[in-house]
């Protein structure tokens, strides 16, 4: 027991705080923990430390994502859905998309579609919804209760065409659809997507184009897909 008691002496415990921050989109995590180490010897561990966020090796689920300024050409109503809009969204490509969005409770009129810039993710399997192809989808940012659905917003003076990124970070190549689909990068990229003070952000940060930052004017929080 003498020994046992000698070789406890020999031993102190050291409290360690990290703090880490990626590089690509500038988000941060916290994490403390407990060591124990021979007294004098310096408290090393190869193990993480407890409650720290796992890390990610590559891109983020987002910067995999192809999400673009999009421009609403042209609006109808879906003749077989009550809640589909069917929209023709310049993209920057030679000939616009046709994307349908279930919106028609939110936006009535084809007057509040047509001419809006809008964010279109442009790396999704084209999908039949109602029967009507749809090759993409539009962003929108929503309140708890989904009392209010609507766009997110690119800032004037952006193109369609043009890439968001989170503010800071350089682009990367996107995925394919069938890469996105098998790895779920869409519903990965969902859920870290917040209106923050009607800000568009990823993981705290904000969402942006060459012109500045991506808005939900009329949900100033809530989460965005």
């Amino acid at each position: 027991m003498a020994a046992a008691e000698a070789a406890a002496d020999d031993l102190k415990t050291e409290t360690i705080s990290v703090s880490v921050t990626r590089q690509s989109d500038g988000h941060k995590a916290y994490a403390s923990g407990v060591v124990t180490v021979a007294a004098g010897a310096e408290a090393t561990s190869s193990a993480p430390v407890a409650g720290a966020a796992p890390t990610e090796d590559g891109p983020s689920p987002f910067e995999l994502m192809d999400i673009r300024v999009g421009k609403i050409v042209e609006a109808w109503e879906h003749p077989d859905s009550e809640k589909l809009w069917c929209e023709k969204i310049d993209v920057g490509e030679e000939e616009p998309r046709e994307i349908a969005s279930g919106l028609r409770a939110y936006y009535g009129t084809v007057e509040e579609m047509t001419g809006r810039r809008v964010l279109v993710v442009c790396n999704l399997k084209a999908a039949k919804l109602a029967g009507f192809a749809s090759a993409g989808m539009v962003l929108c940012a929503s309140t708890e209760d989904r009392s209010t659905v609507a766009f997110v917003e690119p800032p004037e003076g952006s193109e369609p065409g043009e890439r968001i990124l989170c503010e800071g970070a350089d682009p990367v190549a996107p995925a394919g659809a069938n890469a996105v689909k098998k790895k779920k990068l869409m519903e990965k990229t969902a859920a870290d997507l917040r209106s923050v003070d009607t800000v568009a952000t990823y993981r705290g940060v904000p969402l942006v184009t060459a012109a500045g930052k991506c808005l939900s004017p009329t949900v100033s929080a809530g989460t965005i897909n």
